[in-house]
């Protein structure tokens, strides 16, 4: 092989392995924005990674809606409480059975203690005082720890927007499949003074069993 076909070689392979480096470094940065995202309605306030700041802006707002028996209820409940907390709505086809199983899942690895639980309909002008209690007495909701809201949807949407920093977006969407209506999918902990310490995928075992843990750190 002659000088000048070798020079070339050498030349085109440095091109090659710097555009096979190039491009591996597109795809993981790639590869790393889509896992930082997952299904679900996302807060809108993005979270870093310093501890110190993290669900720093997370809270629920002073509230006022309509308990499973027809009571008013407002954040009183919540306030001096380690509450666990959920938006859910009665006729929801898709994630809501899911996250109220891992509620119940969370309720019974927590008895004894005092933790509460919060589920939320976003959906109140469906979702009656019965309609939820309806609900509440299908999965096993101890009604000594969890309570039920419904009421005013612009009401629940403030709380979920201004105050948790998630987005719902168009909060009448459909599918011919049934009623979706876009809320949080995730499972919310919240200290005594109503702020976020934590937010977890009802999907993901590791995740509920890392709030089951949390949880029991602040009550036991």
């Amino acid at each position: 092989m002659s000088e000048k076909t070798l020079l070339r070689s050498l030349i085109l392979l440095t091109f090659t392995v710097l555009g096979i480096i190039i491009y591996s470094m597109v795809v993981l940065r790639g590869g790393a924005k889509q896992a930082a995202t997952d299904p679900g309605i996302q807060p809108i306030v993005e979270i870093t990674d310093e501890p110190e700041n993290l669900y720093s802006e997370f809270y629920v707002p002073d509230f006022e809606l309509t308990d499973r028996y027809g009571e008013t209820i407002t954040h009183d409940v919540l306030d001096g409480q380690y509450t666990v907390v959920d938006f859910f709505f009665t006729s929801c086809p898709l994630w809501c059975p899911g996250m109220t199983q891992s509620m119940r899942k969370v309720q019974q690895a927590t008895y004894g203690t005092s933790l509460r639980f919060m589920s939320i309909s976003i959906d109140g002008n469906v979702d009656s005082p019965a309609a939820i209690d309806e609900y509440a007495t299908r999965y096993g909701s101890d009604k000594d720890r969890w309570h039920y809201a419904t009421g005013d949807p612009s009401v629940v949407a403030s709380m979920v927007m201004d105050g948790l920093k998630f987005d719902l977006g168009d909060p009448s969407d459909t599918e011919d499949s049934g009623r979706l209506i876009n809320h949080p999918t995730r499972l919310i902990l919240l200290g005594p003074d109503r702020k976020v310490i934590g937010l977890y995928r009802y999907d993901d075992p590791d995740e509920v069993d890392k709030l089951i843990a949390d949880a029991k750190k602040l009550v036991d």
